[in-house]
Order: C-alpha cells, then sequence, then structure tokens
C-alpha cells in the first residue's frame, strides 16, 4: 500500500468534495473501487469537471469569456504536465494519477477539444456530429478509466468507449429541457429530429406530442444498445474494478427506465434515482454476478 502525504490528502479531499457535489451516480458507484484506485477516480473526476463547469455553468461574459477560460486551465494542465509540477490542488491529484497509471496524455487534449466545441456549437446536424463530441466529452473517460483499473485485453478499450458513449447518451436525454433553458443548447441530431417532424423549436417551448415520443423511444433504446454492447468489455478490466463500473453502468442506464416510467416526457422533470434506489440498484448488482466475474 502507497503512503499518502498531507498535500496528497487534502488535493483528495478537494478532488473528493468536487465528485460529491456535481456528479453523485459517479461519486456513488466510486465508492466500490479499492481505496487505491478511488483516490485516482476522484482526481480524474475532478480534472475533468472544473472545465465542464467552465463551459457549462459561465453565464456572465458568454463563449470568449469561456474560451478564455478553458484556454487558461489548459494552460495550466500543459505546463503542469511538461514540467511535473502543478500548485493547483486538482491539477496536481491529475497528474499524479496519470503519472501513477501511464494514462496517454492525449486523451485529456480530446477532453478538452469537446468542452471548447461546447463556446462554439449550440446543436448537431446528425449523430456523426454528436458522436464526435462524445469522444471527446465521455469515450475518452471510459479510455482513461481503463489505465486506471487495469486491462487484460485491448479490446477492452473499445468497449469502455462505447459505455461512455452511452452514459452521455442517457445524460442528454435526461437533460434535454435542462440544457437548452440554462445553456441554449440541443445534444440531439437534428436530422432525427426533422425525421420525426421536430424542430428546435418543440424543445424551445417544451411540446411534448406522439412524434416526441417516437424520437425519445429510438433514442433510449440507441442508448439501451449501447449498454448492451458495451458489457463484454467489463470482464476484460481487472477484477478490482469490474464491480464498480458494473454498479456505474445499473446507475446510468436506470435513468432510462425512469424515462420509460415518464412515457418519454423528459420535460415533466429530471430522471433521477434516490439514494435508496441506489443502493438497491448496487447490491442487485453484486447479488447477480457470476461466480469468480467481480
Amino acid at each position: 500500500m502507497s503512503v499518502v502525504s498531507g498535500t496528497e490528502k487534502e488535493d483528495l479531499r478537494i478532488c473528493r468534495s468536487l465528485n460529491k457535489k456535481h456528479g453523485l451516480n459517479y461519486y456513488y458507484a466510486a465508492a466500490f473501487f479499492p481505496a487505491e484506485l478511488r483516490r485516482s477516480v476522484y482526481a480524474l473526476y475532478a480534472f475533468l469537471r472544473v472545465p465542464d463547469e467552465i463551459a457549462d455553468n459561465n453565464r456572465s461574459g458568454g463563449e470568449e469569456r469561456i474560451k478564455a477560460e478553458l484556454s487558461a486551465w489548459l494552460g495550466k494542465w500543459r505546463v503542469a504536465c511538461r514540467k511535473d509540477v502543478s500548485d493547483e490542488p486538482v491539477l496536481r491529484s491529475a497528474l499524479s494519477a496519470f503519472r501513477r497509471h501511464n494514462i496517454p496524455y492525449g486523451y485529456s487534449e480530446d477532453f478538452f477539444r469537446s468542452m471548447f466545441m461546447d463556446s462554439e456549437k449550440r446543436e448537431y446536424a446528425n449523430y456523426a456530429e454528436l458522436r464526435e463530441y462524445m469522444y471527446g466529452s465521455a469515450c475518452v473517460v471510459g479510455l482513461m478509466l481503463c489505465y486506471i483499473i487495469g486491462f487484460n485485453d485491448p479490446r477492452a478499450l473499445e468497449y469502455a468507449s462505447c459505455l461512455g458513449e452511452a452514459m452521455q447518451l442517457t445524460n442528454f436525454l435526461r437533460d434535454i429541457d435542462e440544457d437548452y433553458r440554462q445553456r441554449g443548447r440541443i445534444y440531439m441530431p437534428r436530422d432525427e429530429l426533422a425525421a420525426c417532424g421536430l424542430s428546435r423549436e418543440d424543445i424551445a417551448r417544451r411540446r411534448f406530442s406522439p412524434a416526441f415520443r417516437d424520437f425519445m423511444k429510438l433514442q433510449v433504446e440507441r442508448s439501451a444498445g449501447l449498454y448492451r454492447r458495451a458489457q463484454p468489455g467489463i470482464a476484460m478490466l481487472d477484477k478490482r474494478g469490474r464491480l464498480a463500473v458494473r454498479v456505474a453502468s445499473a446507475f446510468y442506464s436506470r435513468i432510462l427506465v425512469k424515462i420509460k416510467q415518464m412515457d418519454y416526457n423528459i420535460f415533466l422533470g429530471r430522471a433521477r434515482s434516490g439514494t435508496a434506489e441506489k443502493t438497491v440498484l448496487a447490491l442487485r448488482t453484486l447479488l447477480t454476478l457470476p461466480g469468480g466475474n467481480i
């Protein structure tokens, strides 16, 4: 077991608090990692959360301010990686995790590329465009976690990318109303909306209709299919991390069930599970694991 210094403990506390404040599904799932992996997972989440917050919740200065703040944070990260030191607690923790687990640096640049897209794009013409965004915003998160957990088959990376896409699409479906009202963004393929007879106006005016239900059914099934495709990859991960990933997958895919229970009307409110339901999901996941495949 590695010894954690006082500074590292304080940095970890900061990262953990960011995780708990902004990402409860991720935070609860992270509890199922062993301690030596959990600190790296907290560090990764905090590292990704800071630019995500800049991109999503900066309402005072518009697009140029978002770009400026993202550029500043990215600049600090690049300097930290070049000099192997930082005075920012989150960057110190992230740098340590990247070094400890040999996480490819390029994944971090891919993530920032999608964050910059948030300052420039308000909608996506088709699913290919949306996938390009999701690769940086979510798929690379799964790839980075693979390096933290460890894997025994290179195909695990492809499956992890698929799971990241599933989770991101799930979040987009849950947050259609919030993303438009708070950020003016629509993370749905415009051509697929049009194929159902829908447009930006239907989301802006919060119009729920049979056509909107049909559109949501298609997207929920797409997301559910991604979860199914990703499942074989979990067995390719190191045993220490499999349970946490299975739990995270259960938490996020449950959102799709909640959306179905709302008859696909996401304008009624945010689809979410409470703490008690998460506990049941976690126990069910543990109890249904095949022997030896934790």
